[in-house]
């Protein structure tokens, strides 16, 4: 017999509980988030229906722990970021280390020059 008190602790026990055979809870959501916007928010017609919902089906797939459709926002973002000219990784210490250089540098041929002067 199905309760909810099983289907919760079934879903604190996954990652993701199974709600029908072979389809998660967020392949479920998808499906019906993905139809819903296709056919109700755009007026798609209802025959292209199956097809969000092979792609909700499709995004919410687990591979190697990892849900599909998080990698294809992941790849998304950084093919946005390199089309707008957006640097993909930034090494915050690489850039403070060299301006702190840079400075020390100036620094040091400051007073190396005010040490010449002075003594010539």
């Amino acid at each position: 017999m199905f309760s909810v008190t099983h289907f919760r602790s079934e879903f604190i026990r996954h990652n993701q509980a199974a709600i029908l055979r072979k389809v998660t809870m967020t392949q479920f959501m998808l499906v019906i988030v993905l139809t819903a916007i296709g056919v109700g928010l755009f007026n798609a017609p209802l025959w292209l229906t199956p097809l969000f919902i092979m792609a909700g089906y499709t995004a919410g797939y687990t591979h190697n722990g990892e849900i599909l459709l998080k990698r294809l926002l992941a790849y998304l973002a950084v093919w946005l970021r390199h089309l707008v000219g957006v640097p993909q990784i930034v090494n915050v210490q690489a850039e403070w280390d060299s301006v702190r250089v840079r400075a020390e540098r100036q620094q040091i041929g400051k007073s190396f020059v005010a040490t010449v002067v002075v003594e010539g």
